[in-house]
């Protein structure tokens, strides 16, 4: 009976842990799969950080081949270094409207994020300016302009009507505030030689005993400048002095008066390597420094400003000129104006 009792109870204790077992939840084949793909998957990585795109900005010189804008383009390298500005820089080798069009037109068609550019003609590029504009591309004017004020963002230049009246007063001393005067420019329609005009003819007016006997223009050719000196050194051989209004100008004017003999002084605009070769051996008595590479700077500031929101421009920035003599060429505070060309 005893031995019937112990197997009584290992019968009910087998059945028991059977029972057990079979309440024990069996994963499922979908289960295991999602277990096994929790487990395995790589954990979650940040997205790559995007490279900031450069801005692109198109820099058309009025000529290529001038020592002004040559300077012009080593101001504005020196900024989009800086900046990180992908710099596109173009432009005629010629003053000539007709061949700055398709330049700046073709920069739209590439569109590129601003345009700064030194208009060939105040009137003939209007059009061309605006349309880039209505693009959506910001325009900014440096050294010369246009007439629109609604084809341009802002513009950067030299104060030339003071750079005349500078002209006037460098002349007025050199002669002793009496004499003959031709003014020579490049042609009309230029916003800043017509400006250095204009300055010069007011200025000079505040000296009665200088009679200006000419204006001419030799359509940016020094051959022309040099021919036309020469024509009114015949009818005016007692000529005083002759202040050109650009660089090829002044370069014709020095050509004319050294064929004809005539030892009028010369006051010419622009601070080139020749044109400061010309003053320190005498062919030249002053020359009119504008600030290229600062102008160069200004601009492509800006217009990087522009277009990382700060759309507040000052509309008319100026620099002023520095009257460059043999006296004080050789100081560091002229040297740091005159241009550059390497």
């Amino acid at each position: 009976m005893k031995k019937g009792f112990v197997l009584l109870l290992t019968l009910i204790f087998v059945l028991t842990a059977a029972a057990g077992c079979s309440s024990t939840k069996t994963a499922s084949k979908d289960e295991v799969k999602a277990t096994t793909a929790a487990t395995t998957a790589p954990a979650a990585t940040a997205e790559p950080v995007k490279e900031k795109k450069k801005p692109r900005i198109a820099y058309v010189a009025g000529i290529t081949t001038d020592a002004f804008y040559i300077s012009m383009k080593f101001g504005a390298e020196e900024v989009a270094n800086k900046l990180g500005v992908d710099l596109i820089w173009t432009g005629a080798p010629e003053w000539d409207y007709v061949k700055q069009t398709p330049i700046f037109e073709s920069l739209i068609a590439e569109k590129v994020d601003a345009i700064i550019i030194a208009p060939n003609d105040a009137k003939a590029m209007n059009a061309p300016l605006k349309k880039a504009m209505d693009a959506g591309i910001p325009v900014f004017t440096v050294d010369t302009n246009v007439s629109d004020e609604s084809a341009y963002v802002a513009n950067v230049t030299a104060d030339n009507a003071e750079g005349g009246k500078l002209g006037a007063d460098t002349i007025a001393k050199l002669i002793g505030n009496k004499g003959k005067v031709l003014v020579m420019g490049p042609k009309p329609g230029i916003s800043t030689t017509d400006a250095r005009q204009a300055g010069f003819l007011e200025a000079i007016k505040a000296y009665p005993d200088i009679k200006v006997v000419a204006t001419e223009y030799c359509d940016d050719q020094a051959t022309i400048a040099a021919k036309k000196t020469q024509d009114v050194l015949l009818a005016n051989p007692d000529l005083a002095a002759v202040f050109a209004t650009n660089v090829v100008s002044g370069a014709g004017v020095g050509q004319g008066l050294k064929v004809k003999g005539s030892k009028a002084k010369i006051v010419s605009y622009d601070a080139g390597p020749e044109q400061v070769k010309g003053l320190k051996n005498g062919e030249m008595q002053a020359i009119i420094s504008q600030k290229p590479l600062e102008e160069a700077r200004v601009a492509l500031q800006m217009a990087y400003d522009y277009l990382n929101g700060k759309k507040d421009v000052k509309k008319s920035t100026v620099l002023d000129n520095v009257s460059v003599t043999s006296e004080n060429v050789d100081t560091p505070e002229v040297q740091q104006w005159l241009y550059r060309t390497k």
